[in-house]
């Protein structure tokens, strides 16, 4: 999703400006959900209808009224809420980065990551070797995203290209030199 939808989205779900939103984004690494959580923070929110809200502030107790059983503790679910949502932010960074396949500066596919990790998890022993074959066939491999999308990350996969044409050239350089012993 690019950044101007992502800004539409978030404008649109938490009944707040342009601006308003965008400054949250871009606050919040382009991460939509906690650009959510920092607007409603700062009180920008505004309740419409369908709009939903979230909060990370902890209810609080009203003795009166709630009852807990005997010997619950509180703690119980902090562990299970903390990795869940570890869980969630994994699967959206796994969304919003996205690895490309390019062949002569065309796109021939792009899959986000997640997709590309269940690939290799079930077909490792298959993808592996196509994507080996590819380097041979003029493809370059990149990520896109705000996570993956850095430099130092592309420049690791443009080595691994680098050291697959040193290959491929070496290897043809000794078929024309045994061509031209013959």
């Amino acid at each position: 999703m690019e950044h101007i939808e992502m800004v539409e989205k978030l404008m649109e779900k938490a009944n707040v400006s342009y601006a308003e939103a965008k400054q949250a984004l871009e606050n919040n690494n382009w991460d939509m959900l906690d650009a959510l959580i920092e607007l409603e923070r700062q009180g920008k929110v505004h309740g419409g209808q369908g709009t939903a809200r979230c909060t990370t502030e902890p209810e609080k107790e009203n003795k009166g009224t709630r009852q807990e059983s005997p010997g619950a503790n509180k703690s119980d679910h902090s562990g299970w809420d903390e990795f869940w949502n570890g869980f969630c932010r994994l699967i959206r960074k796994g969304m919003q980065n996205h690895f490309v396949a390019q062949r002569r500066g065309e796109t021939v596919i792009s899959i986000p990551v997640l997709l590309l990790i269940l690939l290799l998890c079930i077909g490792f022993w298959f993808i592996l070797p196509l994507m080996i074959v590819g380097l041979f066939c003029e493809c370059r491999y990149s990520f896109e995203g705000p996570d993956l999308g850095r430099k130092d990350v592309n420049d690791a996969m443009g080595k691994a290209t680098e050291y697959a044409d040193d290959l491929k050239a070496s290897v043809k350089s000794g078929m024309n030199e045994d061509k031209t012993r013959q």
